[in-house]
């Protein structure tokens, strides 16, 4: 295999990424109507790829510690062979999306958890690109709770203080990687701007994707992909390759109630009043940052 030819460097690859519930598909099937620009159903490869980088950095710093010399792969190969190992196998991986992506147009990847993995993603694709979405943590809380009670029940927190750690976990990560990236490479948005002026930020995300894209065609991007359309299962569509490709449907199919309100402030309605008691105290406790959210000002 090529690897030159998949994007190994990731120039042709744009990443998502943000707590569950914040609106990334939202923002997925909106730059997705752009016609360079490819996607698909979350992949999770850097929660897979990630996670065997943290092994490893895991193993290095336990040389010291165990007074054995150390353990693990890393009393097998150096830091060079490693990283080719784990560049062959994204590159193998990363060829069904890419392959068939023709010079310049982007595959648009988005797996809110890769929040957690940015350093990953940019030590091994050093030249893809991160669009960080946040949202408000009290409509983020207030949808979480939502989905565990229905759709989302086999990973949705069940409880306030469980969801507030869990938005201020993929934030901080997200924002604190996004530190040390350029803003060529890292590019916040949130998703209450996003939805007062949709028109403007989607511009705003095109330039920073670098590709063209008139007035005209993000209004229609934004007409297709209103609440009420994509309620109904309409909207750009988000193919689904592979094994799962195999099912009748190709493409991603929301559950109902996947799309709620989609108005920001419509925790006030959402939650209860004891919801809201705990929610505030638990931003206090774990995310003071958040108490602080409003739009136009920074969370830290």
């Amino acid at each position: 295999m090529n690897e030159g030819n998949i994007g190994l460097t990731g120039e042709n690859l744009a990443f998502i990424v943000g707590c569950p519930r914040s609106g990334t598909t939202w923002l997925q099937r909106l730059l997705a109507t752009h016609p360079q620009i490819k996607t698909g159903q979350e992949s999770r490869v850097f929660v897979y790829i990630g996670s065997q980088f943290r092994l490893w950095r895991q193993d290095l710093a336990s040389a010291g510690v165990m007074g054995r010399g150390g353990t693990g792969l890393a009393c097998y190969l150096n830091e060079e062979e490693f990283l080719a190992i784990q560049k062959k196998y994204l590159a193998s991986i990363l060829g069904p999306m890419l392959k068939e992506l023709p010079p310049g147009q982007i595959f648009l990847e988005k797996t809110p958890e890769h929040a957690l993995f940015i350093p990953e993603i940019v030590r091994l694709l050093p030249a893809a690109k991160i669009i960080h979405l946040v949202r408000d943590p009290r409509d983020v809380v207030a949808s979480l709770l939502a989905a565990a009670r229905s759709w989302g029940r086999p990973w949705a927190p069940r409880q306030v203080k469980s969801a507030v750690r869990k938005w201020h976990q993929h934030v901080s990560a997200a924002q604190t990687a996004g530190e040390l990236l350029t803003p060529g490479q890292f590019w916040e948005i949130r998703y209450e701007d996003l939805y007062d002026n949709p028109v403007k930020w989607l511009r705003e995300a095109a330039s920073f994707l670098q590709l063209p894209w008139s007035d005209t065609e993000i209004g229609l991007a934004v007409a297709a992909n209103t609440a009420d359309e994509l309620r109904q299962g309409k909207g750009t569509p988000i193919p689904i390759y592979g094994e799962h490709g195999k099912q009748p449907n190709s493409v991603v199919r929301e559950p109902k109630d996947f799309v709620r309100q989609a108005r920001p402030g419509s925790w006030r309605e959402d939650l209860t009043l004891l919801e809201r008691w705990r929610l505030w105290y638990a931003l206090h406790r774990i995310a003071p940052a958040g108490l602080r959210y409003q739009k136009n000002k920074p969370l830290v």
